[in-house]
């Protein structure tokens, strides 16, 4: 006759196999936390990169405005008795988002055309026009004053970037309207009254005074 007898585990061993479901459990919950820790990481890096693109494109705008402002100054100065002719100041920022017309006489543009100094004026502002609606996202241009004190050129876009943070989700910003009373620093980004933006909310204005 054979006697069975039941398995019973020593103490030693309930002990290994408790120890060793601990020890799966705790594995799990480190794999969790690490998880939860990259993907923490991952978002900030995410945040990071866009970021870093913002600056970018608002570094790369500047450039290409600084650019169109020198541009601008260099034509001036060499058609100087016409410096009054350069003044563009007749149609808002919503205005110039249409097509833009043909200048008369394309100074320039083949070398049996020969131009006026007014009509080469008109000219200069019309590539200026049309260099700044290509380089800048619904670009508009500006140009207000008077030689002897000083002209003011004012480029005007829209910027997608250009937002407000209140905890909440972001909103586009609204540029304030350039005011007397502002300081020099503000005047630099102010937007024009001519511009008739100030309910226009993501458009930005650079303004660079030139006195020849």
């Amino acid at each position: 006759m054979k006697f069975i007898l039941p398995n019973h585990r020593s103490p030693s061993a309930r002990r290994t196999g408790k120890s060793a479901r601990q020890m799966v459990g705790s594995t799990l919950i480190e794999v969790l936390v690490a998880l939860l820790l990259l993907s923490f990481t991952l978002l900030g890096i995410a945040g990071l990169i866009g970021a870093i693109t913002r600056y970018q494109l608002g570094v790369d705008s500047r450039s290409v405005i600084t650019l169109l402002f020198n541009d601008l100054t260099n034509r001036i100065r060499s058609n100087a008795a016409q410096a009054n002719a350069y003044i563009y100041n007749s149609t808002s920022w919503s205005g110039q988002q249409s097509a833009i017309s043909d200048p008369g006489a394309f100074c320039g543009a083949t070398d049996d055309v020969a131009c006026t100094p007014v009509q080469r004026a008109a000219y200069d502002v019309w590539e200026l026009r049309t260099a700044i609606r290509r380089a800048l996202p619904q670009g508009g241009l500006l140009i207000d004053g008077n030689p002897a004190n000083g002209l003011i050129m004012s480029l005007v876009w829209f910027d997608k970037d250009f937002l407000w943070y209140d905890g909440g989700a972001p909103t586009l910003k609204t540029s304030p309207t350039c005011a007397t009373s502002m300081s020099s620093v503000e005047l630099q980004s102010c937007c024009p009254s001519l511009a008739s933006v100030s309910s226009t909310a993501g458009v930005r204005c650079l303004n660079y005074t030139f006195i020849r």
